[in-house]
């Protein structure tokens, strides 16, 4: 038998005869003392008692800690036998395990009868409860963070709950059986574009928001309409979720319809900018006189081709050059969500809105310089493309 085998197994002996009550250390709070895990300790021990370097210990099942009705095996060694086996796990805590057997042997500490076990990945996930609490407190902190970085109202819950759901796996907003938040007002809100259709006459989008300039409701900053401190109670600003190429987020303006009695009309006497008439048609542009023709001929808008610089939509093309990606690239992903469609054969047709495309977006007929609705008769004899709202980004 190995010495220490006969040394630890006399040392038992004798102090069985003595009548005396052994201390005895178990194997997790070995582990504790060396920050292992108990599982792994206690494949440490079992294959120090088939070599014979220690006595088999002693088997004693306590309950488990926070879960009523389960126990957990413990394995308990002697002074000597647990120095032993923390040779062999960590050499470098030996010192501290003989510190902790002299402490409980001198009654300045007590054995530690339920120390909590490290992980292992046969125990069970914390409770529900437990997870709930964790899942709470890491929600509030999220909250907290999206205000620190300047986000109010819907916003910051919004914006919290995506960083949630990104990070950990987790939306309150889905736990709670909410997949929006309603709007602290009451009210619809309105692109340029929706709030032009709705005055008498229709302007257009680029008029309104000059109007809404004018009355000092926004401003234009880096190419992008702002609402000033004084227009921010008429409208809401809501984040598409996407960047620009900058890196600067995408956000959307909307009105409240109250804020069409903050606008006025321009001037008669002023140069109207283009406007649309009863049927959602942009008004003619300007007529301009020729040398040699007695009669008016119109002069061509220079444009981009596929470039319509409308402030509320993109075209296909514009909007491959938002995210970065070939008009093909658009089209394919647009197909694939049957939010467009092909109509005609080979070349000799054109993509439409779908049914579910016309949720979000409109066709625009550049050459007319109108919109046009589903109802509209002129779809596929006009030159009118799909355009979309900021709404479509969810897709890319």
């Amino acid at each position: 038998m190995d010495g220490k085998l006969l040394s630890a197994t006399e040392n038992t002996h004798s102090q069985m005869l003595s009548g005396a009550t052994e201390l005895k250390m178990s194997h997790i709070e070995i582990a504790s003392v060396a920050g292992k895990r108990s599982d792994n300790v206690k494949r440490t021990i079992e294959r120090l008692v088939k070599e014979g370097a220690i006595a088999s210990p002693q088997i004693e099942e306590r309950p488990k800690q926070g879960v009523s009705g389960q126990f957990v095996e413990h394995l308990l060694l002697d002074r000597l036998d647990s120095i032993t086996a923390m040779a062999s796990i960590d050499g470098n805590y030996c010192a501290d395990l003989v510190l902790r057997w002299d402490n409980l042997e001198s009654g300045r500490a007590t054995p530690a009868a339920h120390l909590k076990e490290a992980p292992t990945n046969e125990q069970e996930l914390p409770t529900p409860q437990t997870l709930l609490e964790i899942n709470m407190n890491t929600s509030l902190k999220a909250i907290a963070f999206a205000e620190a970085l300047g986000f109010t109202g819907n916003q910051k819950l919004l914006s919290a709950d995506r960083l949630l759901k990104s990070q950990i796996g987790f939306s309150p907003l889905e736990a709670m059986g909410q997949k929006q938040l309603v709007a602290p007002v009451q009210a619809m809100t309105f692109t340029p574009t929706q709030l032009g259709q709705m005055m008498t006459p229709p302007e257009d989008p680029r008029h309104v928001n000059k109007l809404l300039e004018a009355a000092g409701l926004q401003i234009k900053i880096d190419s992008q309409w702002v609402p000033t401190d004084q227009g921010k109670p008429l409208c809401e600003i809501l984040d598409t979720g996407k960047s620009h190429n900058s890196g600067t987020p995408v956000k959307q303006v909307k009105w409240y319809q109250s804020v069409l009695d903050q606008l006025r009309p321009a001037h008669p006497d002023q140069p109207e900018t283009e406007s649309l008439n009863q049927d959602c048609h942009y008004a003619d542009p300007t007529m301009v006189g020729s040398e040699t023709d007695h009669e008016p001929v119109q002069r061509k808008q220079k444009r981009k081709r596929n470039r319509y610089e409308l402030d509320d939509y993109f075209s296909l093309v514009e909007l491959g050059d938002f995210i970065g990606r070939s008009r093909q690239h658009v089209v394919e992903v647009l197909e694939k969500h049957r939010i467009i469609k092909w109509t005609g054969q080979g070349k000799k047709g054109k993509y439409l809105l779908s049914s579910k495309g016309w949720s979000y977006g409109l066709m625009y007929d550049p050459t007319e310089q109108a919109f046009h609705n589903y109802n509209s008769k002129r779809l596929t004899t006009s030159n009118a493309q799909p355009v979309l709202t900021y709404d479509i980004l969810t897709f890319f």
